[in-house]
């Protein structure tokens, strides 16, 4: 009887992870249409130590992307002249939010019409600990798409 009970914990164990491997590889090929290098013009200061830039498809307008090393964790600003997000990468996990005022560039009401309040909030806490810092960048190219409203989704291509 308890090696019964063991071999189906063991088959469910292996059941879901290759279900969870299968769901991942399909959510990565889904969003892999971007191309992430450093920012070439950027000089390092004392609000932000790097800088890069994600371009989406054949677009000429990339999305420029700067971390900035807090006490917590790091902070990754995300811009273009549309719009802009924050995403947090700390003890408390992975995360976006809204950039604060006296950080900000974008005017609010652009901001709010680019962005949509669900995923925002969907995407508040995306893992529930820090991600590598070798897949941060990853992640926040294959999720920022998901923020843009749809009426607005040309700003990325």
């Amino acid at each position: 009887m308890k090696k019964r009970n063991l071999f189906a914990y063991v088959m469910l164990v292996v059941f879901t992870t290759i279900s969870i491997n299968v769901w991942a590889g399909n959510e990565e090929s889904f969003n892999s249409n971007y191309k992430i290098s450093p920012d070439l013009n950027f000089s390092p200061n004392s609000n932000f130590q790097k800088s890069w830039e994600i371009a989406y498809g054949e677009s000429k307008t990339p999305v420029h992307v700067f971390m900035k090393e807090t006490k917590k964790g790091q902070e990754y600003l995300v811009r273009t002249k549309y719009f802009e997000v924050k995403y947090m990468n700390d003890s408390k996990g992975f995360g976006v939010k809204m950039v604060s005022g006296s950080e900000s560039t974008v005017s609010e009401s652009l901001n709010a019409a680019v962005l949509n309040p669900t995923s925002l909030n969907n995407q508040k806490c995306i893992s529930n600990e820090a991600i590598g810092s070798d897949k941060v960048l990853e992640m926040i190219a294959s999720y920022l798409p998901d923020l843009i409203n749809e009426q607005y989704n040309s700003i990325l291509n």
